[in-house]
């Protein structure tokens, strides 16, 4: 056996060690939430999941945190977070997904961007992989919003082994209410990274701007999709066709061939 094969058997092993003491050991997800555009306002509200998997905001105690800062305009009728961690092996990754609906009344407080933080550590899957791909998907469903008012999203990927942390983010395009009756909107960003490394943060980050003044008493219901998914290097793929049947390689490369031609 070649010592280049050792080596790589070597990381297949690594990586079986690293999924099994992941699902040992539950991870926290944590929802935030910030007055203003990012991170740097003041924290109206957070809360911690109450599994590896889920968080769920307590709307009641959130709308009051809302009303008590001045911003009186703004509740939600919900908002969570759902992950797979600690991830899957190609081609699903680690996924990371916040939702929510928020509700904006008119002429009933100040007017103020509302930041929503979700962020989960410990994803351990995909790994021995060289490099990554990070994907955001955000969606927007506005109802009675006017013109203008705008939902953006971030997605990050960030090791802690790693300075700075934070290796790759992805915001796609702002998604803007156009006013119409049928006012539904989505977007995509990707950006590939390296190295890719374990344990890794997934963090989606959506702000929500939506002026009072101008909402008409509008809602609008949002999701912000964070996914992970690995490179692998040309080594792995060449074992990976080894380890398959020959009649199916043979019949890949013949696809291959005419799809070429």
């Amino acid at each position: 056996m070649s010592k280049h094969r050792v080596f790589l058997l070597t990381l297949g092993l690594l990586a079986m060690m690293g999924f099994m003491s992941s699902q040992a050991r539950a991870e926290t997800m944590t929802l935030t939430v910030y007055a203003g555009s990012g991170t740097s306002g003041a924290v109206l509200y957070s809360t911690l999941g109450s599994s590896p998997n889920t968080v769920t905001a307590d709307v009641a105690a959130l709308n009051g945190a809302l009303s008590g800062g001045g911003f009186a305009a703004y509740s939600f009728s919900n908002l969570g977070g759902v992950s797979n961690n600690p991830g899957a092996q190609n081609p699903i990754g680690g996924i990371l997904q916040a939702t929510g609906d928020l509700t904006v009344k008119p002429g009933s407080g100040a007017s103020t961007p509302i930041t929503v933080v979700v962020t989960e550590d410990g994803f351990t899957a995909p790994s021995g992989l060289p490099a990554g791909h990070l994907t955001d998907l955000g969606t927007a469903n506005y109802a009675g919003v006017a013109a203008g008012g705008s939902v953006a999203d971030t997605g990050m990927y960030a090791a802690p082994s790693a300075l700075p942390s934070v290796l790759a983010s992805a915001s796609p395009a702002t998604l803007t209410a156009t006013g119409g009756i049928l006012d539904i909107h989505a977007a995509t960003a990707t950006t590939n990274f390296t190295p890719f490394l374990i344990p890794y943060t997934l963090t989606s980050m959506t702000v929500l701007n939506i002026d009072p003044a101008t909402a008409a008493g509008g809602s609008v219901g949002f999701t912000n999709k964070v996914t992970v998914t690995g490179v692998p290097e040309p080594a792995t793929v060449v074992m990976m066709l080894a380890g398959m049947p020959l009649p199916l390689v043979v019949l890949g490369l013949l696809r291959r061939r005419r799809a070429a031609a």
